[in-house]
């Protein structure tokens, strides 16, 4: 049905779209500093797990491993690690 009030353009969304947010990237935990540092093509980041003990377990006899990573909310997502430590999502920090 036609109304003249309605448009057909979109409608301005503040947040992001979800499915744009996370890029798979290769996640390797140095054991001495505790400090994680993410790569992704030719961006990498070296960041501070808010809950380490949790994280280093999750990624304890592993070397790099691959994940999903959030640069804007800074949240790692490693698939299974809930099975370990009781979740798969870790906020960090730079």
């Amino acid at each position: 049905m036609y109304s003249p009030t309605l448009t057909s353009s979109p409608t301005a969304n503040p947040l992001p779209r979800f499915a744009g947010d996370w890029i798979t990237a290769w996640l390797n935990l140095d054991a001495e500093t505790d400090l994680l540092h993410v790569g992704a093509g030719p961006d990498e980041w070296l960041l501070e797990a808010l809950a380490p003990h949790k994280l280093s377990a999750a990624l304890e006899g592993h070397g790099p491993v691959e994940g999903q990573f959030n640069p804007e909310l800074l949240v790692v997502l490693l698939p299974g690690a809930h099975e370990l430590v009781g979740s798969s999502f870790f906020r960090l920090r730079a």
